[in-house]
């Protein structure tokens, strides 16, 4: 038999590899001997490559993959992901080549390896590293989902064994888990593993804080358990009666971290102040049940205003489904109360991966549902040649990591988006050419203006325009790397060749460039003011004619929309004016408060010199009005006298700032 060619140990690995095969067996269909055998290889591979490595902790190194594997099984994974697991340290820590896995298990199992071995690479040992390991998980998750799958698992293992590791270790590892990795765990809907992390991370990090709260916890929890059997024996009596198919009934205990974020939110100085230390959980047979039994509960009991949320109607993004209420009636203590399906449960503990044995999609390990589920990851990098720079990455991180909103189309679809997104990030997600020629949003059939920010549950319409284009205003406030990635692309695309090196312009005495068709002009500019030089832009385009609303009288600084009056001209509203919802929202145009401001730059000439420049200054979404460049051969210096239009001082701060540190620039004085 495989198992006696086990190495002599002091770890019971003949007792740890028969419970890791009768955790397969017990879910996994058709676990047939020919795999089970396979499991036996891999997990004997590991034993002897692994051999004589210690951890930290004085323990056999391969007990740290083995137990890792072991919590993975809680979300019921494909064989591939349990073998790649058992191996996921091999190829860094025991010298073993990619090649010799693919000969002994596989290209699949090898590529999941290697992807495991890269996001493993770096560690955030500085901050600026942050990045770098972000954008290697990231890679790693666009290429397979599995991969990522190992490294919580192993990674909610390191953190149960944190303490024998050094302290400035323990305090890096704990902040990467709970900054990036329980983010990422809460996206796929493995709720079980995103509370893992946060309690072991937060123990690390707040040790104080972790003793009070768990001191307090267990101080309570005698109090707290009585009054949830009450509850629950009244709930379930309640519930038989009314004839509904009531599977099980348990109270769920609030982890610590969401404790502590709770007492912090909420300003609270003591445990015994947060009364839904625990929650009741009510599984039934079928989705009908879950709004009898929501409709039996609220007969009988009271439920607080504004505390029910209907998450089976309308998931969360990453697909959790309950309905949540709290309800009056158990003393003077509000109750929460979660009602959901059996499968529902196992969803929002072990996330939908749990259904890769099901209808598979494409060619996809997962289910269309889990697929679709997880929507949310920017296709570009899906890409197999991607070329993403820092910013961006950092921009897809906060997409990710951030929370998400989720709202209606007219239709009544879902679209879920980062939080803080506005009506352009909504038309993206739609379609391409619906954010490209977006003019105006209607939220809950009002108008708002495209700043404006989406909320839960709102139904928005977006209001387009043939032949318009992306205005480079709106990467001031769009969220979603998609948003972001369009106009960007449009920008650079407008500007094309349209930018020659300054070695090619030091014939002509000068050169004035013409403002771009970023925003094409239909016009001179309207100033509503000789002294600041202020004006409005209108649909992205510059000298149409407009006057402010007696109504709301807009000023510099609010957002403000534009709307087509009978003649030629435009009314300029502030974009909550109350005098919206009265007009006819296809005469909306978006509308935008800018200045001009000059300035003179001065600097070493060089090829690629003023690409350099115009490049910086469109990073900030910022367009030029006027330029004039002239070159001085006896000095070699380049002197550059532009206008740019802004919406804000700080802004062309900003920009300032930046110019001046491209190379070659002496100095950048304003007019």
């Amino acid at each position: 038999m495989l198992i006696n060619s086990l190495p002599e140990d002091d770890c019971n690995l003949n007792e740890k590899l028969e419970k890791l095969i009768s955790g397969i067996r017990a879910y996994y269909p058709g676990f047939d001997v020919l795999q089970e055998e396979k499991i036996r290889q891999v997990f004997l591979f590991a034993c002897k490559k692994h051999k004589g490595q210690k951890r930290f902790s004085g323990e056999p190194y391969v007990i740290h993959p083995i137990e890792s594997t072991e919590i993975l099984l809680s979300i019921k994974p494909d064989l591939e992901t349990i073998m790649a697991c058992l191996l996921h340290d091999i190829i860094e820590d025991a010298e073993v080549s990619p090649n010799e896995i693919e000969n002994k298990f596989g290209k699949k199992v090898r590529f999941l390896c290697e992807g495991i071995e890269k996001v493993s690479r770096v560690q955030l040992k500085e901050p600026d590293k942050q990045l770098e390991n972000i954008r290697k998980l990231f890679l790693a998750l666009a290429q397979d989902v599995r991969v990522v799958f190992v490294k919580l698992a192993e990674r909610i293992h390191n953190l149960s064994t944190l303490e024998y590791v050094p302290q400035h270790k323990q305090l890096r590892i704990a902040k990467e888990s709970l900054e990036i990795y329980a983010s990422i765990a809460a996206k796929l809907g493995l709720f079980e593993f995103k509370t893992l992390i946060e309690d072991y991370a937060f123990q690390h990090l707040h040790p104080e804080e972790h003793r009070e709260i768990s001191k307090s916890v267990v101080a309570s929890r005698k109090e707290q358990i009585d009054f949830i059997e009450k509850a629950k024996d009244e709930i379930s009596e309640t519930l038989k009666k009314e004839n509904i198919s009531l599977l099980e009934i348990h109270g769920r205990p609030k982890n610590l971290y969401s404790i502590y974020l709770k007492m912090k939110r909420k300003n609270f100085f003591s445990v015994s102040e947060v009364y839904d230390l625990f929650a009741i959980r009510i599984l039934v047979e079928e989705l009908p049940d879950c709004y009898r039994s929501l409709g039996v509960i609220h007969s009988n009991w009271h439920p607080l205003p504004k505390r029910f949320k209907d998450y089976i109607a309308i998931p969360k993004p990453n697909g959790y489904q309950s309905l949540h209420t709290t309800i009056l009636g158990f003393g003077k203590v509000p109750l929460e109360i979660q009602i959901k399906t059996h499968t529902m449960h196992q969803d929002a503990e072990y996330g939908p991966a749990a259904h890769w044995a099901y209808k598979k999609s494409r060619a996809s390990n997962f289910d269309s549902d889990y697929v679709k589920r997880t929507d949310w990851f920017p296709q570009k990098l899906l890409a197999d040649e991607i070329s993403v720079g820092d910013r961006e990455y950092e921009e897809i991180a906060k997409s990710i990591l951030g929370d998400r909103v989720y709202v209606f189309t007219p239709k009544g679809e879902i679209k879920t988006l980062p939080e803080n997104s506005t009506p352009i990030d909504y038309a993206y997600s739609i379609h391409s050419d619906i954010g490209d020629s977006c003019v105006g949003a209607k939220i809950n059939g009002m108008i708002k203006p495209l700043t404006y920010k989406l909320k839960n549950g709102e139904v928005v319409e977006i209001l387009t325009q043939k032949g318009r284009n992306p205005n480079p205003e709106w990467l001031k406030f769009v969220k979603s790397s998609r948003s972001i990635g369009r106009i960007k692309s449009y920008i650079n695309r407008e500007k094309g060749d349209s930018i020659r090196p300054t070695k090619e312009i030091v014939t002509e005495k000068s050169l004035v460039v013409n403002r771009p068709s970023l925003l094409k002009t239909i016009g001179q500019f309207f100033s509503a003011s000789k002294d600041d030089e202020l004006g409005v832009v209108i649909g992205g385009e510059r000298g149409i004619p407009y006057h402010f609303a007696a109504c709301c009288k807009p000023k510099f600084g609010m957002h403000i929309i534009a709307y087509k009056n009978r003649g030629l001209d435009f009314t300029i509203h502030e974009g909550d004016c109350n005098e919206l919802a009265r007009l006819d929202s296809v005469r909306v145009l978006e509308a935008n408060f800018v200045f001009d401001r000059s300035f003179i730059l001065k600097a070493r000439d060089r090829v690629g010199l003023l690409h350099d420049l115009v490049r910086t200054i469109a990073n900030h979404g910022i367009n030029i009005v006027k330029s004039d460049i002239q070159f001085d051969k006896n000095s070699g210096l380049t002197y550059w006298d532009f206008t740019i239009e802004c919406v804000s001082k700080p802004e062309c701060k900003e920009v300032m700032n930046d110019l001046k540190k491209v190379p070659e620039v002496i100095s950048l004085t304003k007019k």
